[in-house]
């Protein structure tokens, strides 16, 4: 058999760390934790955001937006405050648990990289290189640092 093709190779590296991060996520108690509850609570941070100024950050529709924040809100991982300076919007924060959910998928991401050893150090050089070209469809906020 031929070694895979690089683009395989790199289909193969995400399922990986994706199934593993998911995992992790549902044996740490996180439930319904996904890659879009990540980003979105990457973007919040310690912020409380309006539905309209998290889908401008992710580069998604308002609609697509509210899908994901209502099943966050139904875990637990955001809830719906009144937005600073108009009490009459409503706004999305992170809540406790969506804060320590983040933590320790961030944990989870720096074990998995640790657990590469001394090739951690070359494949995030390599990686870094191919984000630099990234797709539109990563939003620009996650593809900046």
């Amino acid at each position: 058999m031929d070694e895979p093709d690089f683009g395989v190779l790199l289909a193969i590296a995400n399922a990986t760390f994706v199934d593993g991060l998911q995992t992790h996520m549902r044996d740490s108690g996180y439930a319904g934790f996904s890659t879009r509850t990540g980003f979105v609570l990457r973007v919040l941070g310690t912020d409380a955001l309006s539905l309209r100024k998290v889908a401008d950050l992710l580069e998604v529709s308002s609609p697509a937006a509210l899908k994901v924040v209502d099943a966050m809100v139904r875990d637990g991982y955001v809830e719906r405050v009144a937005a600073p300076g108009d009490r009459r919007v409503r706004a999305i924060r992170a809540t406790a648990l969506g804060h320590a959910a983040l933590a320790d998928a961030r944990r989870f991401h720096a074990d998995f990289e640790e657990s590469l050893g001394s090739r951690a150090t070359a494949l995030r050089r390599g990686l870094t290189v191919i984000a630099q070209r990234a797709s539109p469809a990563i939003p620009r906020v996650l593809r900046e640092p």
